[in-house]
């Protein structure tokens, strides 16, 4: 039996090597293509159910939509030798204006399978909620009932405004220095900030918190701030509500980038009776950051990890692609990318405090059991 069992256990570790092979050591075989296009005006259910479309309606790739404030789209991934196929199909299936019922019918489940899955992880449902409460999107709260209702008349007009403002096309191959694209760009528009919202989580005997603000500033400032406040356990949020005497089961602080600006979301999970003590060394936090209480070794750290996290970006092609395409949706050139690393070594701690001192008002986002 100890025979069988070793020989099992060598055909299982082989199998698992031959999966994992064509994307650790040959991932320059595949060519990565993302489509995006600016959501002004697009309530978020058509927006999942748009990009699952696309998703369901190109089969010559593995397609992975994605939504953030101010676009979304879907990255595919398909080998060298299909991309001028996948590129076209890519553009024929986004100009289509009128779907098929059974595709739409098909977007709209997966739609509200997405909008579920949020609600599982409450630090990404309260983002959605500051999210469509800052955009105006529409008023209706969040809920997975709300992509049966997009009728193919909402589709369609949608899709129209899509292909008359233009698509963001990103070819990215490993081989080639420089990836090909076109874009479109994302049309500033203004955000509500200072507002509160509670809502529920059911499933949840915690108190969930999202403190969140979008700046129009440096994103190299607000990379470095990402990782001051949130990277690993000795940064500044963790140790606030997590340290000596810890308040929070969860505490969370993320930066990303979108085209509107980089998102700063401060996330923790207390009971009840701690959620006041949270929001108040917040507040504390912050005036401290705007008064430039960063000490040399954090500022340093903070960039170390910035950087870090820049060079590990390339290790993840779907998540790589999607940041590039967005970065470049908003605005900003190519040689600005490449530069990242450099600035980031060259940031200042004055920029870093003039940057924190420059965030609007904060929205704050509450889920009680």
């Amino acid at each position: 039996m100890k025979g069988q069992w070793a020989g099992r256990k060598a055909i299982i570790v082989f199998a698992v090597f031959l999966l994992a092979l064509p994307l650790t050591s040959q991932t320059d075989r595949f060519v990565i293509l993302t489509v995006a296009v600016p959501s002004a005006g697009i309530p978020l259910p058509l927006q999942l159910v748009i990009a699952f479309g696309w998703q369901i309606e190109v089969k010559e790739a593995f397609g992975y939509p994605w939504w953030t404030l101010g676009c979304f789209g879907v990255t595919f991934v398909t080998e060298r030798e299909k991309v001028e196929e996948l590129k076209d199909r890519v553009l024929r299936v986004c100009r289509q204006t009128d779907w098929n019922p059974l595709t739409a019918r098909h977007a709209r489940s997966l739609a509200s399978q997405q909008i579920r899955n949020w609600m599982r992880e409450p630090l990404e449902w309260l983002r959605w909620q500051a999210r469509i409460v800052a955009t105006d999107g529409y008023s209706a709260t969040l809920d997975p009932d709300q992509p049966a209702r997009v009728k193919l008349d909402d589709l369609s007009a949608a899709l129209k405004r899509i292909v008359q403002n233009g698509l963001t096309l990103l070819v990215n191959d490993p081989k080639v220095d420089l990836p090909s694209f076109t874009v479109s760009l994302a049309k500033p528009y203004r955000l509500r900030f200072g507002f509160q919202r509670t809502t529920k989580l059911l499933s949840s005997q915690r108190a969930h918190w999202l403190w969140w603000t979008v700046v129009r500033g440096d994103p190299v400032a607000a990379m470095v701030l990402g990782e001051l406040l949130g990277g690993g356990t000795e940064a500044k949020w963790f140790q606030l509500l997590r340290g000596d005497k810890p308040i929070a089961y969860h505490a969370v602080a993320q930066v990303q980038w979108t085209p509107v600006g980089s998102e700063l979301s401060l996330y923790a999970a207390t009971m009840p009776n701690d959620f006041a003590i949270a929001r108040q060394k917040t507040q504390q936090l912050l005036w401290e950051l705007s008064r430039g209480r960063i000490s040399g070794d954090e500022f340093d750290r903070a960039k170390r990890l910035a950087e870090l996290k820049f060079a590990q970006m390339k290790s993840d092609i779907v998540a790589f692609n999607r940041t590039l395409t967005i970065w470049l949706v908003s605005g900003r050139r190519l040689d600005e990318w490449e530069n990242l690393p450099a600035k980031i070594r060259s940031l200042s701690v004055k920029e870093l405090v003039a940057f924190v001192r420059s965030l609007p008002s904060a929205a704050e986002i509450k889920a009680v059991p």
